[in-house]
């Protein structure tokens, strides 16, 4: 993770007929294959935020970059080669009679020759474990293997970014677990740069860092540990913390000593066995 990849410089955003910004003054960057988190309340200006960085809305103020080239009306459309977006809900996404039709969908409107397109598809099913359902009805699939599909038909654009706009929102926890698990391996493997829209801050732990929007403003950033540890402030706007955080609280308050407050489930199971085996 050495180049700045995604830069915002100063961007506000205003909505017609809106009196205030739902983005003002916001600048951060990217690296290559970092894993950047975005959260806040409804209304925080995050998913202003992922638009702006898809060329669905340009700037009031300010300038988007990705790769080598600033947001404009010339540049949008090499813009959108590089990011990819994965929404909500999948089935707003789903065009295809199957579920390889789906994931060939955005290579035809690219001008993908066919034979490279079969390879590419099959790729991409690979990738997020669904080669076994390439000729599935997406309709009959469940939430988390339609929402692997709809990361399956970005991936096989060879995107340098992938955006996840709230993409686990409409999941039960199985299926959250397994598109985050998508993510996680697929960004080891191809060294993409994820940029995760969230409410659920339990997934925010994988993520490199962290940049908590408040009020269409950049609030704090750091560490998903370091800005965890801020566990009153991020009550203070309505937030919380991971449910680790506040067990590792709970922890504490009930007298128990720990020597660091980690947010991998592995780590504190080891320190509570440390702690009980020296009793």
């Amino acid at each position: 993770m050495s180049d700045d990849f995604v830069k915002l410089d100063h961007v506000s955003y205003k909505y017609e007929d809106e009196e205030i910004f739902a983005v003002k003054d916001v600048s951060f960057t990217v690296k290559r294959g970092e894993w950047l988190a975005l959260v806040g309340h409804n209304g925080s200006g995050k998913s202003t935020i992922a638009k702006l960085l898809n060329g669905l809305l340009f700037p009031t103020e300010g300038m988007v970059k990705i790769g080598h080239f600033k947001l404009g009306e010339k540049t949008i459309w090499d813009i959108r080669k590089q990011v990819g977006m994965v929404f909500q809900n999948p089935d707003n996404q789903f065009v295809g009679a199957t579920v390889q039709d789906d994931v060939a969908f955005g290579l035809e409107n690219h001008g993908v020759p066919h034979e490279l397109m079969v390879k590419r598809v099959e790729s991409a099913l690979d990738e997020v474990g669904m080669q076994g359902y390439a000729l599935h009805e997406p309709s009959r699939l469940s939430g988390g293997q339609k929402q692997r599909v709809a990361i399956a038909g970005v991936l096989a654009l060879q995107p340098d970014v992938i955006i996840l706009d709230e993409a686990t929102s409409m999941l039960d926890p199985r299926g959250r677990a397994e598109v985050m698990e998508t993510i996680r391996v697929m960004r080891e493997r191809e060294a993409i740069t994820v940029i995760s829209i969230t409410h659920d801050l339990d997934e925010v732990v994988m993520a490199d860092r962290v940049i908590v929007m408040n009020k269409g403003e950049r609030h704090l950033e750091g560490t998903p540990k370091e800005v965890f540890a801020q566990a009153d402030e991020m009550r203070r706007i309505g937030l919380g913390v991971p449910f680790i955080t506040s067990l590792q609280e709970k922890l504490e308050q009930s007298g128990v000593a720990l020597s660091d407050r980690s947010l991998m489930e592995g780590a504190l199971m080891d320190q509570l066995w440390t702690l009980h085996s020296n009793k």
